[in-house]
């Protein structure tokens, strides 16, 4: 009877260490994701809610009240030019900023990767030079460039020009026929060293015997490329360019270190920046920000479904 007993207590204390032990670990659980769940929806869920609600709000005659006249207005602007923002050309602008990114910096990114990699002669210098910018400050480098391009200081750009054609040197950065190419040029000179470190990283882990009984084969420099490096770090490749596309209505060049979105260089993210910073109504953003998040979801997710049915994933 009383070794029953004992037992039963001792089942009892198990039993109570367990369930203390459990306890324990739910609340170390809750306290970790406890900070970054107030975050999201201090953030991101409750500024999002605000701001969809602003997109069908006005302000008329002091009062605030619910409108779609601000859908109007986007429209006005899209599609004639007596509107009071240009959106055809900021529009514009957007998707050129994107195209660099994804339809110049990305591929090329991939094959001067696979350049280092193969570690071709002088590769460490090439590392270097395509790192230099991301290790600057991003301001000293935008002064930098904006020194090279500047003619009152006599930058190398003005000498080249005025070198070849003969002609006074414009400020590239200050002439609407140049300022936007000029922008584009920075974003093409920086935008480099984050995709390099990835697509190196992820050529890096390629097992050798892979690479080794390829060359066996007699596998050429493009086939070892395209048709056994890329399937292999298609994962990485299709990541990159799934965020690259979540953001393409938000793509930018440093405008605000460059042209401060002047001379027909501004760009959806920077004008909406002006907007809040200028502290004018904030409804008219609100309802364009709304509009292109509508368009660039589905975009998104397209990318998204095709990247994931051009190359099957491969374990290695």
């Amino acid at each position: 009877m009383f070794l029953k007993n004992d037992n039963l207590k001792t089942d009892k204390r198990k039993f109570f260490k367990i369930k203390q032990e459990d306890l324990q670990k739910h609340i170390f659980v809750f306290s970790v994701f406890l900070i970054p769940t107030v975050s999201f929806v201090v953030f991101w869920l409750v500024v999002n809610i605000q701001s969809v609600l602003n997109a069908f709000r006005l302000e008329i005659g002091g009062e605030l009240q619910w409108s779609f006249r601000n859908w109007q207005y986007f429209w006005r602007d899209l599609t004639t030019s007596s509107g009071l923002v240009d959106m055809g050309m900021i529009i514009r602008n957007t998707l050129l900023y994107f195209f660099i990114n994804v339809g110049v910096i990305l591929p090329l990114s991939f094959v001067f990767s696979y350049f280092l990699y193969k570690q071709i002669a002088g590769y460490k210098f090439y590392r270097i030079i395509f790192f230099a910018p991301n290790l600057i400050s991003a301001a000293v480098l935008a002064t930098l460039y904006k020194f090279m391009l500047n003619p009152s200081i006599e930058g190398i750009v003005p000498q080249i020009y005025m070198l070849f054609t003969g002609l006074p040197s414009p400020n590239f950065l200050m002439d609407e026929r140049y300022a936007l190419g000029a922008v584009l040029v920075y974003c093409l000179w920086t935008g480099f060293s984050v995709n390099l470190v990835m697509f190196n990283g992820a050529m890096e882990r390629i097992p050798q015997e892979v690479i080794e009984a390829a060359k066996l084969d007699g596998v050429g420099v493009g086939r070892e490329l395209f048709g056994i490096i890329l399937p292999m770090i298609w994962p990485t490749i299709s990541t990159l360019l799934i965020t690259t596309t979540s953001g393409m209505f938000m793509a930018s060049g440093p405008l605000l270190l460059l042209t401060g979105g002047a001379y027909g260089t501004n760009s959806l993210s920077f004008w909406i920046y002006q907007q809040v910073q200028a502290q004018s109504a904030p409804y008219y953003p609100a309802t364009v920000g709304f509009i292109f998040t509508l368009v660039g979801v589905p975009i998104v997710l397209g990318v998204k479904k095709l990247a994931e049915k051009i190359y099957p994933e491969v374990q290695y």
